[in-house]
Order: C-alpha cells, then sequence, then structure tokens
C-alpha cells in the first residue's frame, strides 16, 4: 500500500481491524479516512494527532504577538510539510517557501487590535483522493475581542506518524505533540486544553458528519475537533474543561480548585506524569496515547484517572450539543455520555 493509497473506512470495526494490521501498524491511521454518504463528496475526516488549548484573555497586542510565535513555531516542526497561511478574514490560503513570521505578522499589524484575529497554517492533502480538502496539517488560532466573553483558542492536527509514514520504519509523533503542547503552554499560560488522538476535519465542516459519533464510541481515545461549537456551547463560561484525552492542561486557577498541585499528583501518580509549567500543569496519561475499544471493554485506566480527578471543573451544562448525531438520537444526552466517557 502506498503513502497516497487511502483506506475507506466503512465502519468501525473495519478501522479497527486496519488499525492492528502488522503490515500496517498505528501508521495505517494517516492514510484512512471516513467517507461522507457519497463517494462524490470526498472525505468527512481524516485521523492523526491533535488537540487544542483555551486562552486567557491578558493584553491583546501580548496574545497576537503570541499566536504568531505559536503559528511560526508549528511550521518550524513542520517546515518541509506546511507551506500555506490564511490570512484574517480570508476565503483562500497564500502560499509561502520561507519563515512565515514575518507574513503572519503583518497580517495581524493590518487589522484593529479591538477587533477579533484568526490565522491558519496548513500542510498538503496527501491520500489520494479527486474531491479532498482536509489537511492533516494545520495550526489555527483565533483571538477574539477585548470585551467578548468567550475564550480565544488555539487548535493543532498532525499526522499520526513521521512523514517516511508508508515505511515499516515510521515512528508515531508522540514526542512531538508532547513537546509542542508543553512549549505552546509555556507560550499562552491557557486555561485549560487537552491533545491526543484526534478527528481531522476542514475547518467549518465539523458539524458536516453524523458518522464521526460511531467511531468516538467505540474509540473513547479519539477527541472531536470543534473548539467554535464548544465556546459557544459555554455561553461565556471560561474556567470549565471539555473533556480529558492523553495530555490535559489546567491552568492555575483550576488546580487550586482541584484541591492543589499536591493532592492532584496523590490521585494520578504513577499512572500519569505530571509536567510543570509557569501558570499551570499538563497532566499526560500514560506514555503513549491510546484509542481504547468499547466494544473490548478497554477503558485506558489513565485516562479515567484523569477524568474522575478533573469532573469537578468539568463543562457539563449544554444548552444544546457538542456534535451532530444521526437521526433518533438525542444530541445532548449522546454529548453528555462522551464526555463522562472515562468516568
Amino acid at each position: 500500500m502506498t503513502r497516497n493509497a487511502g483506506v475507506e473506512i466503512v465502519n468501525a470495526n473495519e478501522l479497527f481491524s486496519q488499525l492492528v494490521q502488522a503490515e500496517g501498524g498505528p501508521c495505517v491511521l494517516d492514510r484512512a479516512y471516513l467517507l461522507y454518504h457519497g463517494r462524490s463528496a470526498g472525505p468527512a475526516a481524516k485521523f492523526g494527532l491533535g488537540g487544542e488549548l483555551f486562552l486567557d484573555h491578558p493584553d491583546r497586542s501580548m496574545l497576537r504577538q503570541q499566536a504568531a510565535t505559536f503559528l511560526a513555531d508549528y511550521w518550524q516542526r513542520f517546515p518541509a510539510a506546511v507551506h500555506q497561511f490564511l490570512p484574517n478574514h480570508a476565503r483562500k490560503t497564500k502560499g509561502f517557501k520561507v519563515n512565515p513570521l514575518a507574513l503572519i505578522e503583518k497580517d495581524i499589524a493590518g487589522s484593529d487590535v479591538e477587533t477579533p484575529y484568526s490565522g491558519a497554517l496548513f500542510g498538503p492533502v496527501d491520500v489520494g483522493l479527486p474531491n479532498d480538502d482536509i489537511a492533516p496539517h494545520q495550526a489555527r488560532t483565533l483571538i477574539v475581542e477585548p470585551d467578548s466573553e468567550e475564550s480565544s483558542f488555539i487548535r493543532v492536527a498532525m499526522p499520526l506518524c513521521d512523514p517516511n509514514g508508508s515505511s515499516p520504519n515510521s515512528t508515531p509523533q508522540f514526542d512531538t505533540l508532547l513537546s509542542a503542547f508543553l512549549d505552546w503552554c509555556s507560550l499562552f499560560k491557557p486555561r485549560h486544553g487537552s491533545a491526543g488522538f484526534t478527528l481531522i476535519v476542514s475547518p467549518g465542516m465539523e458539524q458536516n458528519s453524523v458518522q464521526c459519533l460511531q467511531l468516538m464510541k467505540r474509540f473513547p481515545g479519539l477527541d472531536f475537533p470543534d473548539p467554535v461549537r464548544f465556546i459557544g456551547e459555554t455561553e461565556g463560561v471560561r474556567n470549565r474543561i471539555k473533556c480529558v484525552n492523553w495530555l490535559t492542561v489546567l491552568g492555575d486557577p483550576l488546580v487550586e480548585e482541584l484541591g492543589g498541585l499536591a493532592a492532584l499528583r496523590s490521585s494520578l501518580t504513577p499512572a500519569c506524569t505530571v509536567h510543570l509549567y509557569d501558570g499551570g500543569i499538563l497532566i499526560q496519561a500514560g506514555e503513549t496515547p491510546r484509542l481504547g475499544d468499547t466494544e473490548k471493554g478497554d477503558i485506558p485506566e489513565e485516562y479515567q484517572r484523569v477524568a474522575r480527578a478533573t469532573q469537578p471543573v468539568r463543562f457539563e451544562d449544554y444548552p444544546s450539543a457538542l456534535f451532530r448525531v444521526a437521526p433518533g438520537l438525542d444530541k445532548k444526552k449522546e454529548t453528555l455520555a462522551w464526555i463522562r466517557r472515562f468516568d
């Protein structure tokens, strides 16, 4: 199977069987995709690593500069793969060949600091489909206006394995994800966030498929990537987390609300590692991320520990839902069941 040959996921059982194939290993997920109902519509989702950080509201000029630093740092981690920049309020990306920091800073300077700002970087589409707009490399930021009650955020995605993903010697990028999120936590000092296995979608298309829930219910380690929807559902509540994943970020105020660092360490270690940064902690649930498998009773115990420890600061007061569901399902009940999946 070549790097450009996509693996269509028809149902959850097929995904699992593909994942455990000896000839593919976990890197097969980089070639897998969930198709819309019609083949001509292209993929609804891909799979990889990623996560999000929900940001506090410091000085907006500083936050914008941090956003530029973050985007440039993401590019530096994948310089051969990332070469498209989506400017603020633009519909088309701009190509670049060198460090995009100057391009990003110019774009930021072109909008008033009192207005929202969004920018994003993308890498190439890579599974060889005729209709495919889901870039496996994504780094996005949204900074809300100063008087907004909503959170600003960053959201990233990356392939599961290194660029040699079709090679038997390719390696998952777990250390890359951990290192990046520790650096970005130190940069932004976020309120909260998470990272691990994730669905990857085209921005703005997060709610276009009801098929993602089937996979999320079977494999609890998969995250759903729609920070905009989560922020909208919280209606200005910024001190509650969405859920946990392999990496779970808690700012100092949430750490204190949960009884302090010593109490958290006691409840989490040795199964989990607690990384400190200036402004909060990053909890690592086990050595590597896990998908789990509910049909086999495999709910990662480390993830359960983090869920139990952080349950008091989890957002559950959904007025609607976090994602679309199939006809006949209660979207609010399905949302609550998913965010409680490690309880």
